[in-house]
Formats: C-alpha cells, sequence, structure tokens
C-alpha cells in the first residue's frame, strides 16, 4: 500500500530565515515557502509507489552552524522527519570551533 503524502514542513524558527521549501517543477518558476502541500511537490505514481521531488532551498552569508527540520505528514503517526545542517565557512575553522564546542561544559 502506498500512502499519500499531505504536507512538508520546516518545523525549526532558529534557522528559518535561511531555509526553504521548493516545489521543483521548474527552476525558473519554483515558489518557496515553510509549508508544501504534498500534491504542489507529486510527480507521478503507479499501483506500487507515489514518487515526489521537493527542494530544500539555502541562503546564507554567514559563517555558521545551520538546521532545520524537514516533517513529512503522510496522515498517519509517527511523523517522517529529517534533520539537515548546513556549515558555512573554512573547512579547518570549522573543525577548530567544533573542538571547542567539544570542550566546554555547562552547569545546569
Amino acid at each position: 500500500m502506498s500512502l499519500k503524502l499531505e504536507k512538508i514542513a520546516l518545523v525549526y524558527d532558529e534557522h528559518r530565515l535561511h531555509f526553504s521549501l521548493a516545489t521543483g517543477k521548474t527552476q525558473s518558476s519554483a515558489s518557496s515557502s515553510q509549508l508544501l502541500q504534498g500534491s504542489a511537490v507529486k510527480q507521478h505514481s503507479c499501483a506500487e509507489q507515489n514518487v515526489y521531488q521537493v527542494q530544500l532551498l539555502f541562503t546564507g552569508g554567514l559563517f555558521g552552524h545551520f538546521s532545520q527540520m524537514i516533517v513529512f505528514d503522510f496522515g498517519q503517526r509517527p511523523l517522517l522527519a529529517r534533520k539537515v545542517i548546513a556549515e558555512l565557512g573554512d573547512l579547518k575553522m570549522q573543525e577548530r570551533v567544533q573542538v571547542l564546542r567539544d570542550k566546554l561544559t555547562f552547569n545546569r
């Protein structure tokens, strides 16, 4: 049985301005948003499966670590989710920052 994709959403607020979803139907006329209906990205279907294509767009000009969670709603629980991370900057600098992050300890 093939499930129908009802909605796709980006859920993290912190880096919301850097990520968006696009229908991907054509590059020049692709619309982007934080929420898409499944019908906007459906490519084709057959008796055994539905095929969807969605583009996740990232815009950034700053050095840093950006993350977003993409949630796929097929009308059943649990929902399907995928975390996406974008790292911008020099690789050596990123490695140094990660080493410093790993060394940090917080009192909670």
